[in-house]
């Protein structure tokens, strides 16, 4: 589990964040929404009259069809504006609501914040259109608080990624926690397994070109025997293969996806 100076740091600064800030973008992953939503940090913000947008990233990774159905849904609740580094898609309409909003207020300051690997800095450069905070795909790269000018009269304020008392075991299914770092790598890439068979066999056979089996265990086998990672006497490695499907969920290869 998180060290709790390190939980206990990170709450202070999203707690700062939610003070300071006029509006907040809440940034989850467009392949699993309602699962990299932070309700924490929404009930904390609506009581503190804040507005939240949530903004969902990585949209390129999944179909237009489920990107509609997720917006529809959380639209429910809250504004969501659909965004795309890579495809530099969303960015017009996420800078049009905040001058909407710029223009009601004299200084508006944006709150940024979501689980790490959700692409907040991404999203940060995007919206600059320059690099201006470390990318990478490891979770928890950006750190400390930064104050970003977009323009004249919207700021950004960034932060590490919100990481509640949760288990790293729950985070790596979210894709944000590093896989090395797991005690059971092997158990966590299991649930995982489990969980797309269910909802999104395809992405296992676009991926590995295989055809998943209902059991989650054997369906490893079957990548770890497809990429031929194996150990003295032909036994399929687990471990190994175990990384390799967390890592390529964190990287976003494994184009899987659920409501």
């Amino acid at each position: 589990m998180q060290k709790p100076r390190e939980w206990l740091r990170e709450k202070s600064i999203a707690k700062q964040v939610l003070k300071d800030a006029n509006v907040i973008l809440e940034v989850v992953d467009a392949r699993i929404p309602m699962e990299t939503r932070n309700k924490v940090v929404e009930e904390l913000a609506k009581e503190r009259n804040k507005k939240i947008i949530i903004v969902l990233n990585k949209s390129d990774l999944v179909p237009k069809e489920f990107l509609e159905k997720a917006k529809e849904e959380i639209s429910k609740e809250y504004p969501v504006v659909a965004f795309s580094a890579t495809k530099k898609e969303g960015v017009k309409e996420l800078m049009d609501i905040l001058n909407k909003i710029a223009n009601e207020k004299k200084l508006v300051k944006v709150g940024l914040l979501g689980y790490p690997n959700v692409g907040k800095s991404s999203l940060i450069n995007s919206l600059k259109k320059k690099n201006i905070t470390t990318t990478s795909p490891k979770p928890g790269m950006t750190r400390g608080k930064q104050l970003i000018k977009l323009t004249d009269r919207i700021f950004l304020i960034d932060t590490p990624g919100i990481i509640t008392l949760e288990l790293p075991d729950d985070l790596a299914l979210k894709g944000s926690w590093i896989p090395d770092k797991l005690e059971d790598p092997v158990e966590v890439a299991v649930k995982l397994l489990e969980k797309i068979i269910e909802k999104s066999p395809q992405a296992l056979e676009e991926l590995y070109k295989i055809k998943p089996d209902k059991d989650p265990v054997k369906t490893l086998e079957e990548i770890g025997n497809k990429l031929n990672y194996k150990v003295k006497g032909g036994e399929i490695d687990y471990e190994r293969t175990a990384k390799k499907v967390l890592w390529d969920w964190l990287k976003g290869y494994l184009k899987a996806y659920w409501l």
